[in-house]
């Protein structure tokens, strides 16, 4: 028997290249804007441009960690919008919801908080960009 060592053979191994997210209220109703559920499509980690938003992250915490060091012991300021600067550069686009300022101010809301935490969560789970997945 010969097995096949095409890369396209291993195809139903591979993550996807996107996942969508319906967001929920805190109180677990869905979310609904103008009657239509709110949806957060975002690029998956085998793209290029959640390779770059990683490596900007990466980047951003060694230029605190070398300004903490610089300070002799005192704590450098911390760059609380590292997350949500990566959570923008890998959001495709988010369904149903103008908010005014678009994905950037939506995330950086305190009281949209559990739509950061949401969005977070499901990327931080690879299943969630797998196919085959039920989570999906």
């Amino acid at each position: 028997m010969t097995l096949d060592t095409n890369p396209n053979a291993f195809a139903e191994f591979f993550i996807d290249e996107a996942t969508a997210v319906e967001i929920d209220l805190p109180n677990g109703d869905p979310m609904l804007y103008g009657g239509e559920r709110v949806t957060v499509h975002l690029y998956g980690p085998s793209t290029p441009q959640w390779t770059a938003a990683a490596e900007s992250k990466e980047k951003e915490a060694t230029r605190r960690v070398l300004a903490t060091l610089g300070q002799k012991g005192k704590n450098a300021k911390k760059d609380t919008d590292a997350d949500a600067r990566f959570l923008c550069a890998i959001t495709q686009r988010i369904d149903n919801f103008p908010y005014p300022g678009g994905t950037e101010a939506i995330y950086r809301e305190a009281r949209l908080k559990y739509l950061y935490n949401q969005v977070s969560a499901h990327i931080n789970d690879m299943g969630n960009f797998f196919k085959s997945s039920e989570k999906n």
